[in-house]
């Protein structure tokens, strides 16, 4: 069986692995891409209690194939740039609180240019009122692990030496992008600068762990304020 994975093409191992990661969240990203305009008049968030904890699940499970099928790749931590360090943590919440900073700045500059904009954003409600705290704790630990690994780390890592350093920033940002269509334009607004810092930062430094921090505290904070 390794033999046989040896033996696969780098191209079929990256459609593997983004099948596998992201396939299941193609039909309703697609389908609000569609309609970006439902998400403000549907009869639930997207972000429920149950729905999260099915996330995690499935990230967990989609993390263990895929790390060992990368392991028998050759693939390494030390390949995706996850190396901890206290110094790659305090950068992940400097780099956290910069973000919000220029999120706040931005959805303030585009509610005062496009009014819509700011109607869209008191109309669209993303979280539930059922969350509880150890959901919100669980997915704050397991989902950026999963994103920033796949989404950035991998695809940057096994794209920039074939196909250079600006497709992969750019195929990472998009796939970012894509993977949070559900939460309509509010959460593109969001999603979209955040996706480019970070597959530039990645493809800069090979440094994972700051992404992955500043990723656990945007996503905390985000869900805890929502409850």
């Amino acid at each position: 069986m390794k033999e046989r994975i040896l033996k696969l093409s780098d191209g079929t191992e990256i459609l593997l692995v983004l099948v596998v990661a992201f396939g299941i969240f193609i039909p309703g990203n697609l389908a609000a891409l569609i309609a970006p305009a439902t998400l403000a008049h549907s009869d639930a968030p997207p972000i429920t209690n149950s729905r999260l904890l099915g996330l995690v699940g499935y990230e967990l499970a989609i993390l263990g194939i895929l790390t060992t099928f990368l392991r028998a790749r050759g693939w390494s931590l030390e390949r995706l740039g996850v190396r901890p360090s206290i110094r790659d943590t305090l950068y992940g919440v400097g780099l956290c609180v910069g973000y919000y900073a220029f999120y706040w700045a931005l959805v303030v500059v585009l509610a005062w240019l496009w009014p819509t904009f700011g109607l869209l954003l008191t109309a669209t409600h993303l979280v539930g009122a059922d969350l509880r705290w150890s959901t919100v704790l669980l997915a704050s630990a397991v989902n950026p692990v999963f994103e920033e690994v796949f989404v950035c780390g991998y695809v940057i890592s096994a794209m920039k030496e074939r196909l250079g350093v600006t497709t992969a920033v750019n195929v990472s940002a998009g796939l970012r992008l894509f993977y949070h269509f559900y939460q309509g334009a509010v959460g593109v607004v969001g999603v979209a600068p955040l996706a480019l810092l970070f597959a530039y930062l990645f493809a800069r430094t090979g440094r994972l762990w700051p992404l992955i921090v500043a990723h656990a505290l945007t996503d905390f904070w985000a869900l805890a304020a929502s409850m």
